[in-house]
């Protein structure tokens, strides 16, 4: 069976079976969970397709049990995604991000996004140069490079801001993360 008979018949199963799918998901999801599950369980069945039963009842069957699989991984990923959000609920805020003003959040919306998101990674996110270097894909003196640049213009933009009369607090000024190389 060449690929075009074998996306024929995979739209055919699609056409024949997709309602049948849907409502299995949408007993079990929310709506738009049993969207993205409907989407994986297709995607799984492509992958899958030299397993597809011939029969077409049974090939329904099987799809039901690929969306068994998928629902279940979903609800998994639920639940600790429900418990990570109530583990970082329970979290106090960090001294850096509490520290926080007006000043230093209209300094940073002035930032290109990279240098508010090497900034963040930095102080916020409290990661080492080496770990950024390793999240970049770049070495370390490109980080501490790329954070000296970020951490001058930020400071420019506080000095702008404090000499047209808005005061800044020494929370804001940035230096060194955390003593990190």
């Amino acid at each position: 069976m060449d690929s075009d008979e074998q996306a024929e018949d995979f739209d055919r199963l699609f056409r024949s079976t997709f309602r049948r799918v849907m409502a299995y998901c949408l007993r079990r999801l929310s709506e738009t969970a049993a969207h993205d599950a409907v989407s994986e369980v297709y995607a799984v069945a492509w992958r899958k397709r030299r397993q597809l039963p011939d029969d077409e009842h049974e090939a329904a069957l099987w799809l039901l049990g690929i969306a068994r699989k998928v629902v279940a991984n979903q609800t998994r990923g639920q639940r600790r995604w429900a418990r990570l959000l109530r583990r970082v609920a329970e979290q106090p805020r960090s001294a850096v991000s509490s520290a926080e003003t007006p000043e230093l959040s209209e300094a940073m919306a002035g930032l290109s996004a990279d240098k508010q998101e090497l900034l963040r990674l930095a102080y916020w996110d409290d990661l080492s140069r080496a770990d950024m270097a390793a999240l970049y894909g770049i070495s370390v003196a490109a980080v501490s490079t790329r954070l000296h640049r970020a951490r001058q213009e930020l400071r420019s933009r506080l000095a702008t801001a404090d000499a047209h009369g808005t005061k800044t607090r020494n929370e804001t000024k940035v230096g060194t993360p955390h003593g990190k190389q």
